[in-house]
């Protein structure tokens, strides 16, 4: 996988617009951090914003230990994170679609603790921290809007965590299916077919599988008439996903 020098990428693909021109490339209006704002509000928000792109497949968006400077929402496209572990291996620690904030694991610290790394053509809206924290002090409603998705992130990851810890292998992927249903279903709409823009071995590794076991449960999963392989990228659910608020792999009917 091709890896891009500094923070922004490879420079052959990538430009900067900047934001408040417009925000065309954008596929998530109402996952924005500034949805819901008034005009004065959002033109603020706008104001303290870049817009970068395109990251072509395995462009860095930043690497492990650059300093921490900016979160990044995606307008369009995929990210992964991943990690070396003590062996030299590459973990994969998480997956960020349209809408999603990537770096928040870094507040805190100095540094971002891992590499985020494009999965397909991706454009995503710089927004540097310190002038989103100045932004708090006039904006309690922008304020709220950054810890409700602060806590759901927190929630969402511990019991991924949970899950990939003490599940069986045909419960975890049915699992990370069912969050990209509802994912997709906040994004563009309820769809039981499921477009993977993750690698087999991406998938299996933040999943804490081999590839070969990865493919062995996707074939399981499909005799017992829960999923349909379309494609490599494309999987089917066959059965309507649980609401995500009642979601939780303890109810699945799944060994």
């Amino acid at each position: 996988m091709s890896r891009s020098n500094g923070s922004c990428g490879n420079s052959n693909h990538l430009h900067l617009i900047k934001s408040e021109q417009d925000c065309k490339h954008c596929q998530s209006e109402k996952l924005c951090l500034a949805f819901g704002l008034g005009q004065e509000a959002v033109s603020e928000f706008k104001g303290i914003i870049k817009e970068r792109g395109p990251y072509a497949a395995g462009d860095t968006i930043y690497r492990q230990q650059d300093q921490f400077r900016s979160l990044y929402s995606i307008q369009s496209g995929s990210i992964k994170t991943e990690t070396v572990t003590a062996d030299g291996r590459q973990s994969v620690m998480g997956f960020y679609l349209i809408g999603d904030l990537l770096g928040i694991d870094a507040i805190g610290g100095k540094t971002y603790p891992n590499d985020a790394i494009a999965m397909e053509t991706t454009w995503v809206c710089e927004i540097p921290y310190k002038s989103l924290l100045n932004l708090f002090s006039g904006q309690p409603y922008l304020q709220q809007q950054f810890i409700n998705r602060l806590g759901g992130k927190i929630h969402a990851d511990e019991y991924s965590g949970k899950v990939i810890r003490n599940e069986s292998a045909t419960r975890r992927v049915m699992h990370f299916l069912y969050q990209l249903y509802w994912h997709q279903a906040r994004d563009k709409g309820p769809t039981s077919r499921l477009h993977l823009p993750m690698s087999k071995q991406d998938l299996a590794s933040f999943l804490g599988l081999t590839p070969e076991s990865f493919s062995r449960t996707l074939t399981q999963l499909q005799k017992q008439g829960h999923i349909e392989k379309e494609s490599h990228k494309v999987i089917v659910l066959l059965k309507t996903p649980p609401s995500a608020e009642s979601g939780h792999i303890e109810i699945l009917d799944i060994k």
